[in-house]
């Protein structure tokens, strides 16, 4: 890992052995991407799909490849638009897949290490957060798009551009959403910010250090009066990594606070703010009296409830315990 001029952290993907022994994956993907493509043209959202890479190159997230390197050792990731109509921010992004394969030949993913599990630190920043009589909740903007990859390493990043021409070869230069290293790299980056910061935000750089997961940050303060020197000092450390900490919400109002009132998802979990109270989401809507209760039917019915502290833990142990009987 190392900081580039501008500030912006560049990692290096952690093989688990040589990369040059990738075997190249081109045909593969090219054949899902022509799948992708047809479907894409017959809907509405084929031009707002190209757009987002067009913004990418803009921004050099993303570069082409140049001809006299199209030869050179690489991986292909397949990618496929994933479109979110009721979401504030992003309504349609690109989704890459670094697990792609031939028959019985590795994927980039099975030759990059994982590292630590992150979804553990949950229940722990969520017990933290209720410490607080003031929640504070923002994200990271384009969280992983921010760290740079190692040029060495650009050419297994690469895909190929959604248009009705030839094959348009780019790759990525920035780390990618859907490799399986991409949250620990972010993860990592943002920790050595954190660690680094300069002396006069030690204090709240402390408290960032545990509220942190992936891409958001789950924290609080003990009185609304803190609430915009907190959020000043913490926009502040985080650009200096490049990321644009934004979107605060608070269960209080004030000028620096984006969304005071109503419901929020955070970790997973709802987040009335008016009331402070966590909700787990449940759908049960499929259990009604015409339905055959079935094995099948009480195992994704379980599965659904997502409930890291263990809030639910009386209702959903039964039925855990029941399909291990079974």
């Amino acid at each position: 890992m190392k900081i580039l001029p501008d500030g912006r952290y560049e990692v290096k993907l952690p093989w688990k052995c040589n990369s040059e022994n990738l075997p190249s994956n081109k045909e593969l993907t090219w054949k899902r991407h022509l799948r992708m493509m047809n479907k894409l043209r017959n809907g509405k959202f084929f031009e707002d799909y190209k757009s987002v890479f067009r913004q990418w190159e803009d921004l050099n997230i993303i570069e082409r490849v140049p001809e006299i390197e199209l030869n050179n050792e690489c991986q292909y990731l397949p990618h496929r638009p994933v479109i979110k109509l009721d979401s504030a921010t992003t309504k349609i992004r690109p989704v890459f897949e670094a697990s792609a394969r031939e028959k019985e030949k590795p994927s980039l993913n099975d030759c990059l290490y994982k590292g630590v599990n992150l979804f553990e630190l949950i229940p722990d920043i969520l017990d933290r957060f209720r410490i607080y009589p003031v929640g504070i909740v923002a994200d990271i903007e384009k969280a992983f798009l921010m760290p740079s990859v190692a040029p060495k390493d650009r050419d297994y990043l690469r895909f190929f551009f959604p248009c009705n021409e030839k094959q348009l070869v780019y790759r990525h230069c920035r780390v990618v959403f859907g490799v399986s290293s991409s949250p620990y790299l972010l993860n990592a980056s943002i920790m050595h910010l954190l660690e680094n910061c300069n002396s006069e935000c030690k204090e709240v750089a402390l408290k960032l250090k545990s509220s942190f997961y992936v891409d958001n940050c789950v924290t609080g303060v003990f009185s609304a009066d803190e609430i915009e020197i907190f959020i000043e000092k913490t926009k502040l450390i985080m650009s200096e990594g490049c990321f644009n900490l934004r979107i605060f919400e608070s269960n209080a109002a004030s000028k620096s606070v984006d969304k005071h009132s109503g419901e929020t998802f955070i970790l997973g979990i709802i987040w009335d703010s008016d009331n402070d109270v966590l909700k787990c989401c449940t759908n049960f809507d499929s259990l009604t009296c015409e339905v055959k209760i079935r094995k099948r039917l009480v195992l994704s019915t379980v599965q659904k409830v997502f409930d890291p502290i263990g809030m639910l833990a009386p209702s959903t142990l039964l039925p855990k315990l029941l399909l291990q009987e079974i």
